[in-house]
């Protein structure tokens, strides 16, 4: 019986590490289809999302690190590559998702930090990211919106 706990907790970090992502994604999908805006917003996010990733690439180039598996020496928690850790794409993803829904909806985007919160903290205790990865890549993906909203209000809204 005292077996069944370290695998049950494996498999709740494995899915909260892989997968808690994706709510903020469903927070913004919903937030899209109840606003009925769609043009603008997917231009918008996808604007957001474009600057985002070039962000997260530049950051990877200026700054090399290694994942804390590798320099703790250390078999990660879940099955992970030991490539650059630096920033978080995770959280990259997770921050994009609560710029676009801070001015649309305070509750998702409050709940969808949350859920980056528990998401950086579980990428941690598996070992692979360090902190500094997650707060840059959370920090990154609100930058990205806020950039890419400017490229998009250029254009008339419909």
């Amino acid at each position: 019986m005292g077996a069944v706990a370290p695998c049950m907790q494996h498999i709740w970090l494995a899915l909260v590490t892989n997968y808690l992502a994706l709510i903020p994604l469903a927070f913004v999908l919903v937030t899209l289809v109840l606003r009925k805006k769609w043009t603008y917003d997917i231009a918008e996010s996808a604007a957001g999302g474009v600057v985002t990733i070039v962000l997260v690439k530049l950051a990877g180039l200026l700054y090399d690190e290694n994942r804390p598996f590798v320099v703790l020496h250390r078999h990660p928690m879940i099955d992970h590559v030991s490539d650059n850790s630096f920033p978080s794409d995770h959280l990259a993803a997770t921050g994009l998702a609560v710029a676009y829904l801070w001015p649309r909806s305070r509750p998702l985007a409050i709940g969808a930090a949350v859920i980056g919160v528990a998401l950086g903290t579980a990428r941690v205790v598996t070992l692979l990211h360090w902190p500094i990865d997650i707060v840059a890549g959370f920090a990154l993906g609100i930058c990205g919106m806020l950039l890419g909203h400017p490229i998009i209000r250029k254009f008339p809204r419909t």
